[in-house]
């Protein structure tokens, strides 16, 4: 291979199994006016020209005090870090429905950012305290292009004047220049994997930077500065007078719409400078701010929704305050420069807090105007309003969640209700006017409020404004979590009731959203119905298949929770940097895993199940639907059991996604059966089994791929064939990254390999569906334990399903006998002569990347067995 690509494999690696993780994560102090009381949330920046979506918006105001209505992004007050709704990728074509469905799904999820108080953290990345949602947390964040954490700034308590001459002393031209911090360091990793979907569907915050940064912004502009500040009286700089001429106006308000409280500033620029905006002072009471993003349905920039604290719903006295200030040339230049540029706005924001020096520096930086809001304007309400709370869990644990109710739900109506949860590394949906949770995955919040849905988001345990700590999906914790969500919903006015104490409740979600789901609905029988996506079954399954560990993938699980501030089981942390380190992993975290998730408990669920899975996802295979499926179909409960198998999930759909992907319409055609309908019945009209293949054509049948009535007579393509000696070392050669994807996430994804014994593998016209057997003899001598096979699509030059799977071996120089069922493949062949396959068997790959591994081995007899599938039927 080429230097450059070896070089890039290296290097990216290196980035994905979180080299220098723990030196890069040092945390800086944000900083805020000392004066101020509410916690700080987040800001949008000036439009960069995103379409809108299109979509529907709510019904007309049901109650309006003080303003139009505005359009939300998930930017809660209870975190500094940079997160999003998304993370898988998924096909995001979706079918039309009749009930205001809303089309348009290719937008891409628009990253949110939420403030919150640093806190100091333990060698373990468990944070040694944390601030609530709104409280008195004092510090700034600022979304624009690229988001960073506002640098520390020390206030001098004396006169304006003084502070004014400090702040220059501070910059004097003979003061060192700082070398870049571990944290902006890590600034530029976390701008890597920002905007990427991580192991759970969680990305990552921006990490906060020292304030070296802002003394040289200031430092830039001292000639201008100091010149200004020499020409100024004293009673001018304890006046506005520097600021007299500010062409920002602004009009602050508040307005319930269907339920949601939205809110402008009205700002307007009579220079027709473009605008930032940046909540400074989260609501005093907890509640979060979330402001509009290009994917909403009726984005306008610097417009929010506001999620009031349940506390103040009665009295309506919540405080916060939004600064909007001009993003001049001068800032914009900034921003471009590489690097430095990740720091540049969170020091503006800074900036034009510090008085006296924002009205010098006005002319350059921009000026800024601060709009301040109170809920006593639009609260107490009369209907149904959107808000959030801290709920006590059965351990006391408070736990964040987000009310939203039906649209044109009134104060005497009830409605059904969908409890929606996150990935990992990502709070729970803030925005009301979301179409879609994980790109076309999931619904949001609008869609499922649109059906008539009631619907609650969380922060899971351990992350973001919950407390706790976290364990990835325990029924003893995160299970028992979320069945005192259900008891709490069933308290409330606007529930419908199927009993005392029990809600007609669904659940929705992926990944890791998807797991809590599978744990929570199999040991609480009040969960009506569920719809786990991309999820799994066990997680020493997917995370240490036949004992090999997934390096990439299990690497940027540990940096997501790390960058998120996330309060772990330390065993987590020592079992992902043994298995890194030496690809091993100790009973004590093997048990840790096998506790976490659904395993061992499906044979109790008995709400009805839609369960859908990426067949290029490279976490959590096809395998762990139908390890799921087939455990539940066989508990005594006659529990329906749907699966949709969709291009997309933890990995990258290469290939064509399809016209059509029946999630969403499926998803609601779940959900209004069994919840909002209350049926137990199976559910007619809905294809036992969905799923698309390599062309992006979609197929059904009667029957699970987990049931043997699917299959057929299976194709033996290949009979001892002729193999050969491979030589085993680490990266050279093997399988991935992939070059079509961007590194890290290319890393965790197969391709062809350059060494590697190929066999051709004639094909037959029709479909393979399910996991080839692969059986071969060998002998070798080696420190490694594995190799890996593939097959390659000789048409495209890609690995079916973007998926490698580890082959045990043990290498003693006697010869033995390897049988492996590979991955899970979908795979139709038209033409022979076009689409056919090669069988590769190399020496490394990057997902199970191992850099003790070396050795010599003599591969015969080589024998593939490829399923085919019985009865199918395609879909129009």
């Amino acid at each position: 291979m080429g230097a450059a690509r070896f070089v890039g494999r290296v290097g990216g690696l290196a980035v994905a199994l979180g080299v220098g993780a723990a030196m890069f994560s040092g945390y800086g102090v944000a900083w805020a006016d000392s004066a101020s009381t509410g916690s700080s949330g987040a800001s949008s920046s000036s439009d960069s020209g995103g379409s809108t979506a299109a979509g529907t918006s709510g019904s007309a105001s049901k109650r309006s005090s003080t303003g139009t209505a505005g359009s939300a992004r998930a930017a809660s007050a209870t975190s500094s870090a940079v997160v999003s709704t998304g993370g898988a990728q998924t096909s995001s074509r979706v079918r039309s429905r009749s009930h205001a469905r809303v089309a348009g799904l290719r937008a891409k999820p628009s990253s949110s950012v939420a403030g919150t108080s640093t806190s100091s953290a333990d060698v373990t990345g468990t944070p040694a305290s944390s601030t609530a949602a709104g409280g008195t947390s004092q510090t700034s964040a600022t979304v624009t292009e690229t988001d960073a954490v506002a640098p520390s700034v020390t206030k001098v308590a004396d006169n304006p004047l003084a502070n004014a001459v400090h702040a220059l002393q501070a910059v004097a031209p003979k003061a060192p220049v700082e070398l870049p911090t571990p944290a902006a360091v890590s600034g530029v990793l976390t701008s890597v994997v920002h905007g990427i979907m991580d192991p759970f569907a969680g990305n990552n915050p921006t990490v906060p930077v020292d304030s070296p940064l802002a003394l040289a912004l200031v430092e830039f502009t001292r000639r201008e500065s100091a010149s200004a500040l020499a020409t100024a009286t004293p009673a001018a700089l304890t006046s506005n007078a520097l600021v007299s001429n500010n062409p920002i106006s602004i009009n602050p308000m508040l307005d319930i719409v269907d339920g949601i409280i939205n809110g402008t500033t009205n700002a307007m620029d009579s220079t027709g400078t473009p605008l930032t905006y940046t909540l400074i002072d989260g609501p005093s009471a907890g509640g979060k701010v979330t402001f509009s993003a290009t994917g909403d349905s009726n984005y306008t920039l610097g417009n929010f929704s506001y999620l009031p604290d349940k506390s103040v719903l009665a009295s309506g006295d919540e405080q916060f305050k939004i600064l909007v200030a001009q993003n001049t040339q001068f800032d914009q230049f900034l921003a471009s420069i590489p690097i430095v540029g990740l720091f540049v706005p969170q020091t503006l924001v800074v900036l034009h807090q510090v008085p006296i020096v924002n009205d010098l520096l006005a002319p350059i930086i921009g000026y800024s105007q601060v709009a301040t809001f109170d809920s006593s304007s639009v609260l107490p309400a009369t209907d149904p309003v959107a808000y959030t709370y801290k709920m006590p869990s059965f351990d006391g644990t408070l736990i964040s969640v987000n009310w939203f109710p039906a649209t044109g739900l009134g104060s005497g109506d009830t409605a059904t209700t969908v409890l929606d949860g996150p990935g990992l590394a990502s709070a729970g949906q803030t925005d009301p006017y979301t179409l879609y949770g994980i790109t076309g995955l999931t619904p949001g919040v609008q869609e499922l409020r649109a059906n008539g849905y009631n619907v609650v988001t969380w922060d899971p345990r351990g992350e973001f404004a919950s407390g706790g700590v976290l364990q990835l999906d325990n029924p003893f914790y995160e299970g028992r979590d979320v069945s005192s969500i259900v008891s709490w919903v069933a308290g409330l006015d606007n529930s419908v009731l199927d009993s005392a104490g029990d809600p007609r409740a669904g659940m929705v979600g992926g990944s890791y959203g998807g797991g809590i789901q599978l744990t929570s609905a199999a040991t609480d029988p009040r969960i009506d119905a569920i719809v786990p996506g991309i999820s799994w079954n066990s997680l020493n399954n997917s995370l240490y298949p036949d004992k090999a560990f997934k390096t990439s993938y299990a690497s940027l699980l540990l940096l997501s929770l790390v960058l998120s501030n996330a309060r772990i089981n330390n065993q987590i942390y020592l079992g992902i940097a043994t298995g890194d380190l030496v690809g091993w992993l100790s009973q004590t975290s093997q048990a840790v895993l096998s506790s976490s998730g659904p395993t061992s408990l499906l044979n109790q669920l008995q709400a009805p199940s839609l369960l859908i899975q990426g067949t290029v996802d490279v976490l959590f295979t096809l395998q762990q639907a139908i390890d799921n499926a087939e455990t539940i179909t066989a508990n005594p409960y006659d529990t329906p059991v749907n699966m949709i198998w969709f291009c997309g999930g933890h990995g990258v759909c290469l290939t064509n996604d399809g016209t059509v992907n029946p999630n969403l319409d499926s998803t609601f055609d779940w959900l209004d059966y069994y919840v909002k309908q209350g049926n137990t019945g199976t559910l007619p009209g809905l294809p036992t089994f969905q799923y698309t293949d390599q062309k992006g054509n979609w197929y059904e049948s009667d029957y699970l791929p987990s049931d043997p009535t699917f299959y057929g007579t299976p194709d033996d393509a290949v009979t001892d064939a002729s193999g050969g000696v491979l030589a085993i070392a680490p990266i050279l050669g093997g399988s991935g990254p992939a070059p079509q994807a961007s590194i890290p996430y290319s890393l965790g994804l197969a391709s062809k390999a350059n060494n590697a014994i190929n066999v051709d593998v004639p094909t037959q016209t029709g479909q393979y569906v399910g996991a080839p057997t692969l059986s071969f003899n060998y002998s070798g001598l080696g420190t490694n334990r594995y190799v890996y096979a593939q097959l390659v699509d000789n048409d495209t030059g890609l690995v079916v399903g973007n998926l490698v799977t580890p082959v045990p071996v043990t290498m003693d120089g006697r010869t033995h006998t390897a049988t492996i069922n590979m991955e899970n493949l979908v795979y139709t062949v038209d033409d022979p002569n076009t689409d056919n396959l090669t069988l590769q068997i190399t020496s490394s790959a990057t997902a199970y990347e191992n850099f003790t591994a070396f050795g010599v081995i003599n591969i015969s007899d080589i024998n593939l067995t490829l399923p085919t599938p019985a009865t199918i039927t395609p879909q129009p």
